[in-house]
């Protein structure tokens, strides 16, 4: 697939020095600095020909290390420098040689599928034409993916079986989405439960860290949002929160960003994924036991522009808006964005994740997300593109009434006051989470994966519980349009 074709182009099984030019800007995209790790080399940057150069004799012309360079765009790069390392291009014509590297550069999304069909196919398939036909009508039938889909459960059990940091799980939950989007696509049959399966170990030994845990690729956990974006060199940012958008979803709507240039990361949303819990802590820098009113969102516009302030922002330059008509005022800073189109497709839905991909679809070809964040780039605002949680498919087990009251609609969870029971319905359907980031003196009981407390029987698409569906969820920076 397209991790082993980047290998085999980069000879990673044996350079030692590379010199990389992406002048596509697509090595992020590709997941490159991540698989250059993997390999053993150290990566560095090429900012500027005087700065590089005394990085190079101080600590790459001796070393015996494994050294990799990236370069984007037309820079010089000295003649003794180059001479010392081995050189490739990285682009759509030197990953896929008998494909048109236009038209292909239109799939960028698919590549590691396109890659899988690749493998199969030995035509010359240069023209345009002959690229969409290899593409819609080999890379993208029924037989080729159902075996694609397959042959990627397998690497995703490894991926699982090698997971240490939140980091492989985040890689984790992009690769299964992705798998996901692909079954759905053609109704292909996977049973994919044993990654959240591994997940819950993860959880329970990682999670509570990632509050401490330092990304300069996307926050770690939404709390740490609005700070890592400041953190960031920009002019004016802005904030678009899809409530109840998964992995799964951004994989289906971002297909149709055709004019819109993007890096995909993610981020881990509060448990129990719930509206009022993980929304608040993304937009007001808290954790729930930080929060006078956790269950509710009465506070969120308030604590979201407190925030703000405690990051330097005056009042006239932060706004609190929603909706994709959202009007921005020319003095904004900071703007936070909320739209609640898929948390309200995902609570009225019957056709499981089948109905969300038509929906999704749907969505993604209204053009509405699209067009907000052009309107946004096209002010000068740096977008960001999030989500407080996901979603996920469940049958019903019957009711349960919590011992709270919340602003949710979510029967994945159950949440008790100090030492109040619950019944066998209760015992027997969840396990008690021990409440990291909230409040200790409550219970709290999340139901196991695939059920919910809905009428008995009933499938639905919901949220409030801990799978890699709800917990990790989409952070996206957008670059501005193609």
């Amino acid at each position: 697939m397209l991790k082993s074709r980047l290998a085999k182009l980069l000879s990673l099984d044996s350079a030692s020095r590379l010199i990389i030019f992406d002048k596509e800007d697509m090595a992020s995209n590709l997941g490159l600095p991540r698989l250059l790790s993997e390999s053993g080399f150290t990566l560095f940057d090429y900012e500027s020909v005087e700065g590089f150069r005394i990085i190079y004799e101080e600590n790459i012309k001796t070393s015996a290390e494994k050294i990799a360079i990236i370069i984007y765009g037309d820079v010089y790069i000295p003649y003794d420098i180059r001479k010392s390392f081995q050189e490739v291009e990285l682009s759509a014509a030197t990953i896929f040689p008998y494909l048109n590297s236009g038209a292909v550069k239109k799939y960028e999304r698919d590549w590691d599928s396109i890659s899988y069909a690749y493998d199969k196919v030995y035509d010359d398939n240069s023209t345009a034409r002959q690229t969409e036909v290899f593409i819609k009508e080999s890379a993208f039938s029924f037989e080729i993916l159902d075996e694609y889909c397959h042959a990627k459960l397998d690497e995703l059990r490894e991926m699982c079986n090698k997971a240490k940091s939140y980091l492989d799980w985040i890689e984790i939950a992009k690769s299964r989405s992705a798998i996901l989007y692909y079954a759905a696509t053609k109704n292909i049959g996977i049973d994919i439960s044993f990654a959240d399966d591994a997940f819950g170990a993860f959880i329970d030994a990682g999670y509570g860290h990632l509050s401490q845990e330092m990304s300069s690729v996307s926050p770690p956990i939404v709390a740490k949002a609005l700070s890592w974006i400041a953190s960031k060199i920009h002019d004016k940012a802005a904030l678009i929160i899809m409530d109840g958008m998964s992995l799964f979803d951004f994989e289906v709507i971002s297909r149709h960003f055709e004019n819109i240039n993007f890096v995909y990361g993610a981020t881990f949303a509060i448990i129990p994924t719930l509206t009022p819990l993980s929304r608040q802590s993304l937009l007001t820098g808290k954790y729930p036991r930080e929060m006078a009113r956790p269950f509710s969102l009465a506070d969120e516009e308030k604590g979201f522009r407190e925030k703000a302030a405690s990051l330097g922002f005056g009042s006239t330059q932060v706004e609190y808006l929603r909706g994709y008509d959202a009007v921005i005022s020319p003095f904004t800073k900071l703007a936070a964005i909320i739209v609640n189109e898929i948390d309200d497709i995902v609570h009225g839905q019957q056709q499981s994740r089948g109905g969300m991909y038509n929906d999704m679809d749907l969505l993604g070809r209204s053009g509405k997300l699209q067009s907000l964040i052009l309107k946004l780039a096209d002010l000068g605002f740096t977008v960001y593109l999030t989500s407080d949680h996901g979603n996920t498919p469940c049958a019903g087990v019957g009711g349960f009434r919590s011992g709270v009251e919340m602003e949710t609609r979510s029967m994945r969870m159950a949440v008790l006051k100090d030492f109040a029971e619950g019944n066998a319905l209760l015992t027997e359907n969840t396990t008690e989470y021990p409440g990291t980031y909230l409040d200790k003196s409550f219970r709290y009981f999340i139901c196991k994966n695939g059920i919910s407390f809905d009428s008995k029987g009933k499938s639905v698409m919901t949220h409030g519980g801990i799978s890699l569906d709800e917990v990790v969820v989409p952070f996206v920076r957008i670059r501005g349009a193609k």
